[in-house]
């Protein structure tokens, strides 16, 4: 009989081409002491229930207690254990070749310790994945609902964790949200940095700062990015507008300007973009 809070999926050649797989998960576990000098493997996801523990680094020490998770990157030398009494965890180990590449889109790239916003939330999750890697079905199947749920995770624990104090990546982008809804309204107008530094009661170059470590880009490509997207519906709306009509429409001064931009960031020219999607 399978135990009913713990699974370990048997994947295929062909499951681990999924971006993100699921190797392990177990829900209510009591934490032993665990001290692995070459690292893990793969990436596990610990998160603590209640009690409390200690992560020990090379160079740091981390104290691991209700509402918080770790997050331990292959390879990373770790040790860690209960401080007193019963250390109660829920944990997932996972690796897909997406794994890495999502974590930097939030600047994480090694092991770290994580307060957490809405633990419930990440907890009710973990189990639906436990149902779906407990349900028997097709083998092939099963993982490629794992992998799908996982990936959902995943991209809610980095909107919720935030380091030593710090806003978690969902606060920061609540805190950008009067500036993006601004840009989403006003992008065929003139838009300044001392505008949008003024809608946070900022100082630009500070704006510009807050923005970037968001968003991972600048305040004014974000603008250029919405400024395309929006073209690309003109575009499309009615063939026979001309570029300098468009260009104008969605902020940009001229239409060599705008087609220079559109040509960066899409790899192709308004012009090919509309004939690409232009009825035969």
């Amino acid at each position: 009989m399978p135990h009913p809070n713990r699974a370990f999926p048997v994947l295929s050649a062909r499951d681990k081409l999924l971006p993100f797989y699921l190797l392990g998960i177990g829900l209510h576990h009591e934490q032993e002491h665990i001290r692995r000098d070459p690292g893990i493997q793969d990436y596990q996801w610990i998160q603590c229930r209640s009690g409390e523990g200690k992560l020990k680094l090379s160079e740091t020490e981390h104290i691991v207690k209700q509402g918080m998770g770790m997050l331990l990157f292959p390879g990373q030398k770790h040790e860690y254990y209960a401080l007193s009494g019963s250390w109660e965890v829920d944990w997932i180990i996972f690796d897909g070749s997406g794994s890495a590449n999502l974590f930097e889109t939030v600047g994480i790239v090694d092991t770290c310790v994580f307060a957490l916003a809405s633990p419930e939330y990440l907890l009710s999750r973990m189990r639906e994945l436990l149902q779906a890697a407990l349900t028997p079905q097709e083998r092939t199947l099963s993982n490629y609902a794992c992998s799908a749920i996982l990936y959902t995770l995943l991209t809610e624990i980095i909107q919720r964790v935030s380091v030593e104090g710090s806003d978690s990546v969902g606060q920061q982008y609540e805190r950008l949200k009067p500036v993006l809804d601004y840009i989403d309204q006003h992008y065929a107008e003139e838009i300044t940095l001392q505008t949008l530094a003024g809608l946070m009661c900022v100082t630009p170059e500070y704006f510009c700062h807050l923005f970037k470590k968001t968003t991972g880009i600048r305040p004014i490509s974000y603008v250029n990015q919405v400024r395309i997207n929006k073209s690309k519906e003109l575009l499309l709306d009615n063939v026979q507008r001309g570029m300098q009509d468009i260009a104008h429409q969605v902020g940009f001064e001229s239409a060599s300007y705008y087609g220079a931009i559109f040509k960066k960031l899409e790899r192709l020219t308004p012009g090919a973009f509309r004939r690409s999607y232009q009825k035969s």
